[in-house]
């Protein structure tokens, strides 16, 4: 079986971009004619799946005195430009188009609106630097300003993807939504009639102007890693999609921690796909902590960058045999210096001269054994929960709860998808993870029931945690009950 992915990413959509949306989608159409009918090299497949590895659109500055406009007019573009490119490219099915956000759709605006200015007094110095460097720091230093902020308003906070939020939703025709809460943050694109799965995240957790690292928040590998468990996904390649890179210069701070990685190999993941770097980059990376499984990141140049990036201006064709679990890497690079009416060709991925690159990857993992009744049910249940019969699939997934720690997440996530924050109260509390305790918060506020959520906020599972989705939701709430 054959698969070709187009990866796209850093696209920049806004208005003040030098390379308007019809030319570029042209020259995009154009390119594919070319590069499906080149003779002396191997022609390459018409793309099958296409990726977008996030920076949708430019965004805003955190000054902006319209900023909410500004973002609708930059996603009415991306809108335009993805609509085009899924009719022309794979036929309008948007289910085939993977789209993650990117630094830029991160809103600097209301980044901003959820900060407080903090006075430097000397004698808590040495305490406000030691909470800076900290993990998922809430304090924020700005060079520009020579100030330091905190972030007082987690709510606000997350409204930086708000916008973006909003986008994913019209683009998938509500049939996708995307959360605000960092720990959901992540979205499962299965193809069983390609026998892969490509798992969507976010890599902008706790991402700012002031804060540039990259990161995917904890939860969302972890909860991602078991819905793999199920059957149903257990013989899919498994593809990750994220925008920051993994590497960088000495004085770079923009880059996503290496062991995340590592957590990826480690949750049976062959590819890896991802932008931001405006750098084609090819790596095959090895698990460090024992087995003998490796992952496979592909980054693409930016498709859209400003004029400092010309040369470096690309996008990838990544065709994958998955009975032979080989691939082909075809960098395509734009030729011409015209930045607003591109022409795309060939390009070679330093050291190498070839238009293309070859490699290998790993299989999909060993599956998981169950028990033959266990996994009946659990089939049963998921699709049910596929066919969006969310209480149906929960009344399966809750009989299987005192054996299965598994169908407890389903069931949890079925109460969720359903907005039953009365069953997520009944049958979740107390809670027995940290996904549980976000959720059970959740619905205790939704439920009225505040005497409770303050009971839980000074439980030890809550106030004594070090878990860095834990102290968001806890500094959230905190400040929504004024404790």
């Amino acid at each position: 079986m054959k698969l070709s992915i187009l990866h796209i990413a850093d696209i920049h959509r806004d208005p003040g971009n030098p390379i308007r949306t019809k030319p570029l989608f042209d020259s995009l159409e154009r390119d594919r004619q070319r590069f499906t009918s080149e003779e002396k090299t191997p022609s390459i497949r018409p793309p099958d799946i296409i990726v977008v590895s996030g920076d949708v659109i430019h965004g805003v500055k955190s000054n902006s005195t319209n900023a909410d406009d500004e973002l609708a007019k930059q996603y009415g573009e991306a809108l335009r430009f993805l609509n085009q490119l899924a009719e022309r490219f794979v036929d309008g099915d948007k289910r085939k188009i993977v789209v993650v956000p990117g630094n830029h759709d991160v809103s600097a605006f209301h980044f901003e609106q959820s900060l407080q200015e903090l006075p430097i007094v000397e004698d808590r110095k040495k305490k406000f630097v030691s909470q800076l460097f900290s993990q998922n720091s809430a304090l924020r230093w700005s060079w520009p300003n020579f100030k330091l902020y905190q972030i007082t308003d987690y709510e606000m906070y997350n409204k930086r993807l708000s916008a973006f939020s909003q986008f994913y939703k019209e683009f998938y025709e509500d049939e996708r939504a995307y959360d605000l809460e960092p720990a959901r943050q992540y979205d499962i694109f299965d193809y069983p009639e390609l026998n892969v799965t490509f798992v969507a995240f976010n890599s902008c957790y706790n991402n700012d102007i002031f804060n540039k690292q990259g990161a995917i928040h904890p939860d969302c590998i972890a909860n991602a890693s078991e819905k793999l468990h199920l059957s149903l996904y257990q013989d899919r390649l498994r593809i990750a999609v994220w925008h920051h890179n993994t590497e960088g210069l000495p004085m770079e701070v923009d880059y996503m921690a290496p062991d995340t990685i590592q957590n990826l190999i480690d949750r049976g993941f062959s590819l890896g796909l991802h932008g931001h770097r405006h750098k084609p980059q090819f790596i095959d990376r090895r698990f460090q902590y024992g087995g003998e499984r490796k992952i496979i990141t592909i980054s693409a140049g930016t498709l859209c960058g400003g004029a400092a990036f010309r040369f470096r201006r690309a996008y990838n064709v990544i065709e994958l045999d998955l009975d032979e679990l080989k691939g082909r890497l075809h960098l395509r690079e734009m030729q011409n210096d015209a930045l607003d009416l591109p022409i795309w060709g060939k390009g070679a991925l330093p050291p190498n001269i070839s238009s293309f690159m070859e490699f290998s990857f790993d299989p999909p993992p060993e599956p998981l054994v169950r028990s033959s009744t266990d996994t009946l049910s659990l089939v049963r249940a998921q699709k049910l929960y596929d066919e969006k019969r969310y209480d149906e699939a929960a009344i399966i997934f809750k009989s299987l709860t005192d054996s299965d720690d598994l169908a407890r997440r389903f069931l949890l996530d079925c109460y969720g998808k359903s907005n039953d924050s009365a069953a997520i109260v009944a049958d979740f509390d107390p809670p027995q993870s940290n996904t549980e305790i976000i959720s059970l918060m959740d619905a205790l506020w939704t439920e009225g029931k505040q005497d409770r959520l303050r009971d839980l906020l000074n439980e030890s599972i809550v106030a004594d945690s070090l878990d860095p989705s834990i102290i968001e939701i806890r500094n959230k709430y905190i400040a929504r009950l004024k404790i």
